[in-house]
């Protein structure tokens, strides 16, 4: 089973895969023999593994070596800067877990989530199947069962800082998943969770792409927007999307709590959105859902975004 929380959708590891409407499936021999390799790295510092299109194998950089302990695992850069992402993203894992899930000691992930950090939109577009100019950063999952047993983040690595800009955004869609096993949230509520966690100038220019989108009358009724089961298509949409997506969470998390909000979505799984809303919120219909376009709840309600890097 595979589950995408962000556009672009599965990571392309090499031209022989079958492909489904999510993206890209990996095939079984393949997914062996990276796992394999990530092993093998994290055993000898020195391992070299070049992929190509006409051989099975990954490549991990000699300058980067992996740490055999922790959550997460940080490729395609130096040992320095991936330290230094890894310290961060694991971080943010425990606010994620701590402020979404009341979890402030959350397991150890045994499937260690690997971020690939890319150098060029190349390199990117060629792991993900989708421009840089589209999303910075794109998350892979697969389950078996109640577990997640591969974890993956495409990254782009070229922006001033030493922290990729979209890290913190993948990271809270891969903790999200520990959660929902069974069933991804909502697109509106997925992107509108990690939104969150963005910074507050990202947060800002989402929601002037919604407020003008809205001002036009391109913005979706709140029907609309709780019925989608997956991204707008093209790019300017997209942005609306995230920005309308980002304003709603932000609403209902200020009418209670993120511990509310996060068991409302596990109710309207079972019981239809109109009746969860109408359980945690007192929200009797979709139409009422319209205030969240004119009670603006501010930008960092929960001031999750906030962070040195």
């Amino acid at each position: 089973m595979h589950r995408v929380p962000n556009p672009p959708k599965l990571p392309v590891i090499a031209l022989a895969e079958t492909r489904s409407r999510g993206g890209a499936r990996i095939a079984k021999a393949r997914l062996a023999a990276i796992l394999l390799a990530c092993l093998a790295a994290c055993a000898s510092p020195a391992a070299e593994i070049r992929a190509d299109d006409a051989a099975v194998s990954v490549a991990i950089e000699t300058t980067v070596r992996p740490v055999a302990t922790g959550n997460i695992v940080v490729i395609g850069t130096s040992q320095a800067r991936a330290d230094a992402i890894r310290e961060h993203a694991e971080t943010i894992r425990r606010e994620a877990f701590s402020q979404l899930l009341d979890e402030a000691d959350p397991k150890p992930w045994l499937a260690r989530c690997v971020i690939h950090v890319h150098a060029s939109a190349d390199s990117f577009e060629q792991a993900v199947g989708g421009s840089p100019a589209d999303a910075r950063g794109a998350t892979s999952l697969e389950f078996s069962g109640d577990r997640v047993v591969t974890r993956r983040i495409d990254v782009m690595g070229d922006g001033p800082g030493i922290v990729p800009d979209a890290i913190d955004h993948e990271v809270v869609h891969v903790v999200l998943a520990d959660h929902f096993i069974h069933a991804a949230p909502p697109r509106w509520a997925d992107e509108g969770l990690a939104l969150l966690f963005d910074t507050p100038e990202k947060q800002r220019a989402h929601e002037a792409d919604f407020q003008d989108a809205r001002q036009r009358g391109l913005s979706w009724s709140a029907a609309d927007l709780l019925a989608l089961e997956d991204y707008p298509a093209d790019g300017p949409r997209q942005k609306i999307f995230y920005g309308q997506s980002a304003a709603l969470v932000r609403w209902l998390i200020a009418r209670r709590d993120a511990a509310t909000f996060i068991r409302f979505l596990d109710d309207a799984a079972q019981v239809g959105m109109e009746a969860a809303l109408d359980r945690h919120y007192a929200i009797t219909s979709l139409v009422s859902v319209s205030s969240a376009w004119k009670e603006v709840a501010p930008i960092n309600t929960l001031g999750l975004s906030e962070r040195r890097r």
